[in-house]
């Protein structure tokens, strides 16, 4: 009798435990299937974390590249408008420059200051070394030698005008005997211009008035002389050059 009741009973527990561990199996499938679900939670945010940072850092290159781009651009325009600038101030000079000379030319007492590379430079002819340092071209040779830097002028309200449709030219010469067997008569010496007018030395005792060096008047034959000497020459000539026919080689220079 006690063996029926015991097997029932101890079947019953049996039972019991059976259920017990398939509960706890499904409560642990439970928590290891929601750890799976959050591990793969975490997972998608942390990706989409990174992808927003990735996407942040372009959108912020991309506008750094945009700004230095903007930023050349707007220093090409600057380098651009200032060397137009740059190039219309040289235009506007060269126009200034221009219309001056334009004024001097066309004056009826025009004053011109010949500017020659060459001015200073030794030319040898004949044994005689013969050096053009300067040359003044003025209708009026008022105050001509406070132009050219002279200073002590002993009559500073000294004029000497040249005559209607004529202008001075005024040379600086320096002259030195080297070996010739010939003289320098000024008588000879030759200022032409291009069309082919012919002028001598004009009686130029009136440089001295105006507070300058001439060169003496009389014929060179030995030495070493310096000084101005004045000729009278149509107003608009150009082309001028000077000549001396030496009997060894002839001399000419291009002013």
């Amino acid at each position: 009798m006690k063996k029926k009741v015991l097997l029932p009973l101890m079947g019953a527990v049996l039972a019991a435990g059976l259920m017990t561990g398939c509960g706890g199996s499904n409560d642990t499938k439970e928590e290891s299937t929601k750890t799976e679900s959050a591990a793969e939670a975490d997972s998608e945010d942390t990706t989409d974390e990174a992808e927003t940072t990735d996407s942040a850092d372009g959108e912020e290159e991309s506008t750094d590249s945009a700004a230095d781009e903007q930023s050349d651009s707007k220093e090409e325009e600057a380098s651009t408008e200032e060397a137009e600038d740059d190039s219309e101030d040289e235009a506007d000079a060269a126009d200034t420059e221009e219309a001056d000379d334009e004024e001097d030319a066309g004056g009826d007492k025009a004053h011109v200051a010949r500017t020659n590379s060459n001015y200073g430079d030794v030319v040898s002819a004949a044994g005689w070394n013969i050096t053009v340092e300067d040359v003044e071209i003025n209708a009026s040779l008022e105050n001509v030698s406070v132009d050219l830097g002279y200073t002590g002028v002993e009559t500073s309200d000294y004029k000497k005008e040249a005559d209607t449709g004529k202008t001075f030219c005024l040379i600086k010469l320096k002259i030195e005997k080297d070996g010739s067997k010939e003289s320098l008569d000024w008588a000879k010496l030759k200022l032409t211009d291009s069309e082919g007018n012919e002028y001598t030395r004009t009686d130029d005792e009136f440089i001295t008035e105006l507070g300058m060096i001439r060169m003496a008047g009389t014929t060179l034959n030995f030495g070493s002389n310096e000084g101005w000497i004045a000729f009278e020459i149509n107003e608009n000539a150009d082309g001028l050059e000077l000549s001396y026919p030496f009997e060894a080689e002839a001399y000419n220079y291009a002013l």
